[in-house]
């Protein structure tokens, strides 16, 4: 292969790369920011594909999300419905799974009826996976099977794609963490001044009431900041002790 060759190839992922790193600008939204890019990057750098569906993987389980392509979508929620096809595949194993023809597999007869409808005949899923742990599954939805090249490009996008969402979830869970935080400080204020408790005694209301309601305290300082601010008349007495 030369240089020439490769050259496409470099650009392809390059541009690819860039849409994905423009999707952790900022805090909101940017994991379905990161999903969405990866399935924009993937349409086009990967020739023949035509619609993408993107599955998240936590705890054992898999949660197609939605990126704006109402075909993959439909696509997908046939998936999700039968919990059968590459998707499901892919992350139960851990590997890429191709699907050169979807009528040719006899599990496969709603998705490959759905896909038929669009004119779409092969599907190929590739995992994304931090060490041995898979976090997503990109499945991309073509008129016939994808060729070597083809699927490389879907490696090395999957890769990026990878980084993205790993970074992605990350500052989502930081912004989590400072919401929580202002959140638990402005119920924790709200106590000091309406019943002249120091900062710790505040706190541990707010702990007591969590335990005694099985909220989580991000949920019980919500609660008590959202009652404040409608001036609603709330039962807080209970936040006593």
């Amino acid at each position: 292969m030369t240089v020439d060759d490769l050259t496409p190839v470099a650009d392809a992922l390059t541009r690819g790369a860039s849409e994905l790193s423009s999707a952790l600008g900022d805090e909101h939204d940017v994991v379905d920011r990161t999903l969405r890019a990866t399935v924009r990057s993937a349409v086009m750098i990967v020739p023949g594909v035509e619609h993408v569906g993107f599955a998240l993987c936590a705890k054992g389980s898999l949660e197609f999300r939605s990126t704006g392509d109402d075909v993959a979508d439909e696509l997908d929620a046939a998936q999700s419905s039968f919990g059968e096809g590459p998707s499901v595949r892919a992350a139960a194993t851990g590997r890429p799974v191709d699907v050169p023809d979807l009528a040719a597999d006899p599990h496969l007869g709603v998705l490959a009826r759905a896909a038929a409808r669009h004119g779409l005949g092969a599907a190929y899923a590739r995992v994304l996976s931090v060490g041995d742990e898979v976090v997503g599954v990109l499945t991309l939805y073509a008129r016939e099977a994808l060729d070597d090249r083809s699927r490389a490009l879907v490696g090395a996008l999957a890769a990026q794609a990878t980084v993205a969402l790993f970074g992605a979830q990350r500052i989502a869970g930081l912004a989590r963490a400072v919401q929580s935080r202002d959140l638990i400080g402005q119920a924790k204020g709200i106590l000091v001044e309406r019943d002249g408790v120091d900062a710790d005694e505040a706190f541990s209301r707010l702990v007591g009431a969590s335990q005694s309601t099985n909220l989580k305290l991000v949920d019980v300082a919500r609660w008590l900041v959202t009652e404040r601010v409608e001036q609603r008349p709330a039962p807080i007495d209970r936040l006593g002790p």
